[in-house]
């Protein structure tokens, strides 16, 4: 009995080795699991949301890597999109694609232009100390966040070569961003956002199920 068990614990730890292989590999390659720390995002994404990711959005990658197999798609302005951190690639960030390869991205006085043309924001309510507005970041509405005191002050221009995003958090002034840390490599990109799957208010202590939806 004792000669049978011994036989079957290598069985039992190469089939248990596999298991575990092969959900990191869907894990880093196909669909992964997120929650959200931080307001940047606000209004769209909320602290404690929790989301997946689809990995397979743009491209199939060697597990482990930034290495693409194979690409059919590329991030388009507005998506929501998951990437390692340039400065540090162990930390995962989320933002909102603002502009593409070939785009010449600006900021006057805080209003976003591209390639020239301004991007129209709609006022829609206040929320607390915020102003909500509906953006139509050139034929994708989404809402976004202003302090009431004003839209900021920015001034800059930048032209996206091959291979890069310009990405901002939809919560304008309080986001660390390409206005700050400059473009994104399309290989940091780890997928975009699919669903939103469970939401915990962090304050409240409690769930939010009406937060529950596909993105």
């Amino acid at each position: 009995m004792q000669r049978l068990r011994r036989e079957g614990l290598p069985r039992t730890i190469l089939f248990y080795s596999a298991f575990v292989l092969i959900f990191f590999c869907i894990r880093s390659s196909v669909f992964a699991s997120y929650l959200v720390p931080t307001p940047s995002m606000n209004p769209t994404i909320l602290e404690g949301d929790f989301f997946y990711a689809n990995k397979l959005a743009y491209r199939f990658k060697i597990p482990f890597t930034k290495a693409s197999l194979f690409e059919w798609s590329a991030p388009k302005r507005g998506d929501i999109v998951v990437f390692k951190f340039p400065e540090n690639e162990r930390s995962l960030f989320t933002k909102r694609v603002i502009g593409v390869a070939g785009d010449r991205v600006e900021f006057v006085e805080g209003r976003i232009y591209i390639n020239g043309r301004k991007i129209e924001q709609d006022f829609i309510e206040f929320k607390g100390s915020a102003k909500i507005y509906e953006e139509d970041l050139v034929g994708t509405k989404h809402y976004v966040q202003y302090l009431s005191s004003g839209r900021g002050s920015d001034n800059m221009k930048i032209d996206i070569p091959e291979g890069y995003l310009f990405v901002m958090g939809d919560n304008r002034e309080n986001s660390y961003d390409s206005r700050h840390w400059g473009m994104l490599p399309l290989g940091n990109v780890e997928g975009k956002i699919a669903v939103r799957w469970f939401s915990f208010d962090l304050k409240e202590l409690r769930p939010r199920f009406d937060r529950i939806r596909i993105m």
